[in-house]
């Protein structure tokens, strides 16, 4: 079990209050604050599912598609996705492809992406494409957290 201990200044002047919470088991660090949301693409319905769960766990919507229709009907429709978590291997596509997509439509173009490879190959392609990070499967739960979060906040 991983605890993390949040630090948030209060509303007057200089107080401080801590809130300890389970990395993976809780709504959002902070009560109120409007929830994010989420797009996952994987090639695999059950990858998609799990990286949705643990961001649902944490107080995200999350929509997730695992072929290339899907991706570009949601892609190119109007709901607003914080992030996108973009695997590199979707049936149909590649994820580079749905890459230059999302940078192509406007209103996806501060979006942030996060390319999911399965190795270091197409880091640099990726990146280069518009990728904000690039992380390589398997995916360290933690470790895709804290770059969600760090993303997004």
């Amino acid at each position: 079990m991983v605890l993390l201990v949040a630090a948030i200044e209060g509303s007057r002047g200089g107080e401080v209050l801590t809130q300890e919470t389970e990395l993976l088991g809780v709504p959002s660090f902070f009560p109120g604050v409007t929830m994010s949301s989420m797009l996952v693409i994987d090639g695999s319905a059950c990858l998609a599912r799990l990286f949705a769960e643990i961001f649902e766990k944490r107080g995200w919507n999350v929509a997730t598609c695992c072929d290339h229709k899907a991706a570009i009907s949601r892609l190119s429709g109007r709901d607003a996705y914080d992030v996108v978590l973009l695997s590199c291997q979707v049936a149909g596509t590649t994820g580079l492809q749905l890459l230059s997509l999302i940078r192509s439509f406007e209103h996806r173009k501060m979006t942030a992406v996060i390319m999911l490879t399965r190795g270091d190959e197409i880091t640099d392609e990726a990146l280069a494409a518009g990728a904000d990070e690039v992380l390589v499967k398997p995916i360290n739960p933690n470790a895709l957290i804290w770059v969600v979060e760090k993303l997004v906040c």
